[in-house]
């Protein structure tokens, strides 16, 4: 059964979808795999904060890109207090993702060892209004352990899982990445700030 089918089908029973725990046990209550719960759960999470996310000017969204990403034998990137800095060198995908979020007036990124550097960037910057929205890379644990610790700080979050998962040389969808930092941009080809619904319905921020 396909993860959409899955979640159909959650739906009609009238489950309980809205932690972690509750769609695994959903999942064992009709017999699906447990392993699908961070999948649904940040799926879930995806679409219900769509339009929130979409609200969000571009520099107030932040980027956090992991550093498995990077081609840790050659990368010449050094490291900050935020993460790494990326050189843009063109020996990973990071440098191309972080191009085209500057093309798109994204200001804002952010390459992490791991989520105790994303709890200290929240931190500091969510109560100064610098971050809004959050796009995640990440393996899909980690997107559902981000999705319930920024829904508590109701912060949006739109999240790409890795197609493939590691602590090094990792992959991901780099067409979703782009996908994801358009949303709510009327014209990626002109970065024209504007909202947008779910429904695809432009609408001013």
């Amino acid at each position: 059964m396909s993860l959409e089918n899955t979640i159909a089908k959650l739906f009609a029973l009238g489950a309980d979808l809205s932690t972690r725990n509750a769609v695994r046990i959903a999942l064992s209550l009709i017999s699906e795999d447990e392993e699908l719960t961070d999948q649904i759960y940040v799926e879930l999470k995806n679409k219900a904060y769509k339009k929130d996310f979409a609200k969000v000017p571009v520099e107030k969204r932040a980027v956090f890109i992991p550093q498995c990403l990077r081609n840790v034998k050659e990368c010449p990137a050094e490291f900050g207090e935020y993460g790494w800095k990326c050189t843009k060198c063109g020996k990973c995908s990071i440098g191309e993702i972080i191009e085209y979020g500057e093309k798109l007036g994204y200001k804002q990124f952010y390459i992490v060892p791991g989520g105790s550097l994303v709890k200290k960037i929240l931190k500091e910057k969510v109560p100064k209004g610098e971050i809004k929205a959050a796009i995640g890379i990440a393996c899909w644990p980690e997107l559902a352990e981000a999705a319930e610790k920024l829904s508590i700080l109701k912060i949006p979050l739109q999240a790409v899982p890795l197609l493939k998962a590691g602590c090094i040389n990792t992959i991901v969808d780099i067409e979703r990445v782009k996908e994801v930092m358009q949303i709510g941009i009327k014209d990626p080809k002109t970065a024209s700030s504007v909202s947008s619904d779910i429904s695809g319905t432009p609408t001013p921020v």
